[in-house]
């Protein structure tokens, strides 16, 4: 990437910051091996999202182009800082030029063929998924949507804009910094090292209490980028490095890459200290120059450098390809499917950057080119906001199906009259009633769906409700010492349900309710738990880990029945995908969806059956500790069956286990007693 005068006659060059040597003359040099590392780095992503139980690690491949975009963008400014011709405006129009096109491009062509084949709330999510691209606000975007029950990424055809919108949010803050840097004579390696230091310790702050504000967030991650700055620094105001320390570098850096890809995996937590090693690896990579062997002949071939090139617009078109992939043909498409679409991303790649980009990139009239690219992902963004507000309307019939996509992500939980409490650095949801007692409810969102039920009985008999505290954590199995995986996913599990143990102990605590997803945790699908033994770490589903896991379980109901307390464990209501709203249409999104003729009911015998090994462990575990059961199923059933419709025709689930709000507040009576002392000691007086 070169930088051009403004002026036949170059400007006085001005002095270089303090502490630096004379800039090298060349700094601003092509170097295929950069477009080579965007190769590899494009390849790793593009691999990882088509086939991520193979390559498991591809992700670090959007850390690999944050280093190399803080090193151009770094180069590019101090070079011009340094001639006397630096000028913000000058440097929005060229990222504009560059990274406006494809971009424009690609929100068009997605919701074109969104507003084809989207159902209408689905449409209106990426609306608001196109403002935010427009916006380069993704990373924030997505950000407020992460949740237990947001929607599944893959249906989400604009997520990967969101490392878009890091790079963006770091174009804005860091040429105002280094223009006061230079202006003012700061020392850079100074400032940058404050800044590197600061980043980091957002990252590894944030990382173990909310993950997902360490990976989205740009303090988290301006770090990476000030890596590609500090070596941008090094190119221009230090000697070279000698031919054997560039050798030493491009080994080091090709050892640490191999290491970052065969090491981290999903369930690392990530950011964090990993991501020193896809970073250190770029950084020491672009240090060891074009000359050394594994740049000049890896990095620097042909091939690389070609697919380098078209790097930018394939990161920007195979995603959304892939996620119309998930949606059309359901979460597993063939891999025949996943070759074709990634040929396609090659060739609109291709075709983008030799259509639009270089031309537009190349043509004179720049501030009628960037005039027009501004005005277009703008308009587009509006659009996309409108889309959202619901200004337009979605396209598809659906032929009476709405009311069964209605009831998709129908979940409220922590509602308006909850209030949060904080208890061992974890924070949970509290009801006040009038009544005396404290019940404690512990477990994961299947107890979080009785919230509403709660809600409405404080709500109706304030005097005869006593308090409750929700001491639960989506996906958090409770039970002592069990880990759930993806640990990035769900880092506090551990805590949480530690935590609401210790909660359930203390002396104004009179009833604990104990409720779980059990029959999930326990089946013999299950590997997304483990159970840490202290000295070693033992996985789901085999025998040993299910049996400490219940062995755990039985000594903490045992120990809170020693402490007084009337402790219940409640079964897991019904489920399977009987319940499912998705499985009650069908039809094509090119053409119509209908709703099935005949939506069967689940059959309680088979539900129990298929549930019988785990069932009985719970209800031994009672027995043998005192403590009350509640199986919902004797409430929620009638006879030997269960109805996954109410009388209205609508689905009372919204998903294959969790109840919609409606339906919680007016079935979970069976729980009812536990937060009303005058029930409760009624039910128990002989």
């Amino acid at each position: 990437m070169t930088v051009t005068a403004h002026a036949a006659t170059p400007p006085a060059r001005t002095a270089p910051l303090p502490g630096s040597a004379t800039p090298t003359p060349h700094a601003l040099a092509y170097r295929p091996d950069i477009d080579g590392l965007r190769a590899v780095a494009v390849t790793a992503v593009l691999l990882f999202h088509c086939w991520p139980q193979w390559f498991v690690s591809g992700f670090v491949g959007v850390d690999i182009f944050f280093v190399i975009s803080g090193y151009l963008i770094t180069t590019i400014l101090l070079k011009q800082l340094e001639a006397g011709r630096f000028s913000i405006l000058d440097f929005y129009s060229r990222r504009v030029r560059r990274i406006f096109p494809a971009l424009l491009v690609v929100l068009l062509a997605t919701l074109a063929f969104g507003w084809i084949v989207l159902l209408h709330g689905e449409f209106t999510v990426l609306g608001k998924h196109v403002a935010a691209g427009g916006g380069f606000v993704s990373n924030l975007v997505l950000w407020a949507e992460s949740g237990y029950f947001d929607s599944s990424g893959s249906t989400k055809p604009l997520l990967h804009l969101w490392s878009l919108g890091v790079e963006e949010q770091f174009y804005i803050a860091w040429p105002l910094i280094l223009w006061l840097v230079f202006t003012k004579r700061y020392n850079f390696l100074l400032v940058t090292g404050v800044i590197f230091c600061a980043s980091m310790a957002v990252n590894l702050g944030s990382i173990a209490t909310n993950p997902t504000a360490a990976f989205y967030s740009p303090l988290s991650r301006f770090w990476e980028l000030m890596s590609g700055g500090v070596a941008a620094y090094l190119h221009l105001h230090r000697r070279p490095w000698s031919l054997q320390q560039q050798r030493w570098a491009a080994a080091l850096g090709t050892l640490l890459m191999v290491g970052a890809f065969a090491l981290i995996k999903p369930q690392a937590m990530f950011p964090g200290w990993w991501a020193l090693l896809p970073v250190s690896a770029t950084f020491l990579l672009i240090m060891a120059g074009p000359a050394t062997l594994v740049n000049r002949h890896l990095l620097g071939n042909r091939l690389a450098t070609g697919i380098g090139k078209i790097s930018y617009p394939l990161y920007l078109w195979h995603w959304p390809l892939l996620s119309y992939a998930f949606i059309l043909y359901g979460e597993k498409p063939s891999y025949q499917v996943k070759i074709g679409l990634m040929a396609g991303a090659l060739l609109l790649a291709y075709l983008t950057y030799r259509l639009l980009e270089t031309p537009l990139r190349h043509y004179r009239n720049t501030p009628r080119v960037v005039g027009a690219l501004v005005t277009g992902v703008a308009l587009t963004a509006v659009i996309g906001f409108g889309i959202n507000a619901g200004l337009l309307r979605e396209r598809i019939d659906v032929h009476g199906s709405d009311v069964y996509l209605n009831a998709l992500n129908d979940f409220d939980f922590p509602g308006a009259t909850f209030k949060p409490i904080r208890h061992q650095g974890i924070v949970f949801q509290q009801l006040t009633g009038k009544a005396p007692g404290l019940t404690v409810f512990i477990g994961d969102s299947l107890v979080q769906q009785y919230g509403p039920h709660m809600e409405q009985l404080v709500a109706r008999q304030p005097e005869q409700v006593n308090s409750v505290i929700f001491a639960t954590g989506g996906g958090c199995q409770p039970v002592l010492h069990t880990i759930r995986l993806p640990r990035f996913q769900f880092p506090l599990c551990p805590e949480t349900i530690a935590a609401a143990y210790d909660l359930a102990s203390q002396p104004e605590v009179h009833t604990v309710m104990i409720g779980a997803a059990w029959y999930a945790y326990f089946n013999k699908y299950n590997n997304l738990t483990e159970y840490d033994t202290g000295t070693q770490i033992l996985p789901f589903p085999s025998a040993a880990a299910q049996d400490l896991a219940y062995a755990s379980l039985q000594q903490s109901v045992a120990a809170l029945r020693k402490a007084g307390k009337r402790v219940v464990i409640v079964l897991q209501p019904p489920g399977g995908q009987a319940y499912d709203p998705r499985n009650m249409y069908q039809g094509s999104r090119f053409d119509s969806i209908y709703p099935l003729k005949n939506i069967p009911n689940v059959d309680l015998t088979s539900f129990n059956q298929a549930n019988a090994e785990a069932r009985a462990r719970l209800i031994a575990i009672a027995a043998d500790t005192g403590a009350e059961l509640i199986d919902p199923t004797t409430s929620l059933c009638q006879g030997n069956t269960c109805h996954v419709l109410d009388a209205n025709g609508a689905p009372i689930y919204t998903d294959t286990t969790h109840m919609r709000p409606s339906y919680s507040r007016r079935a979970a009576t069976y729980l009812d007693d536990l937060v009303m002392p005058s029930r409760a000691a009624a039910a128990t007086a002989p």
